[in-house]
């Protein structure tokens, strides 16, 4: 399973060992080390939020095109 960095934009895999069906903890991106806290149920994100922002690989417009892209998708991301 992969979840989606809500700084660098990437997906980043999810480690084998976590129990995907229940998880509530953290996950380290591996593109741009950004830590997230992601819940999920049932191997499906119910929630995700940045714990600790790595060093984004994109520009400003760039993240404003994405959210804006997943705010279209009715995607939900939670602040920090």
């Amino acid at each position: 399973m992969k979840i989606e960095c809500l700084i660098c934009l990437k997906e980043t895999a999810i480690p084998n060992n976590l129990n995907t069906q229940k998880y509530d903890g953290q996950i380290t991106c591996r593109e741009c080390g950004s830590l997230l806290q992601v819940k999920l149920v049932k191997s499906k994100v119910e929630q995700c939020k940045v714990v600790r922002a790595g060093h984004p690989s994109l520009s400003a417009d760039e993240v404003l095109k994405a959210a804006r892209e997943a705010k279209k998708e009715g995607k939900r991301f939670l602040r920090g």
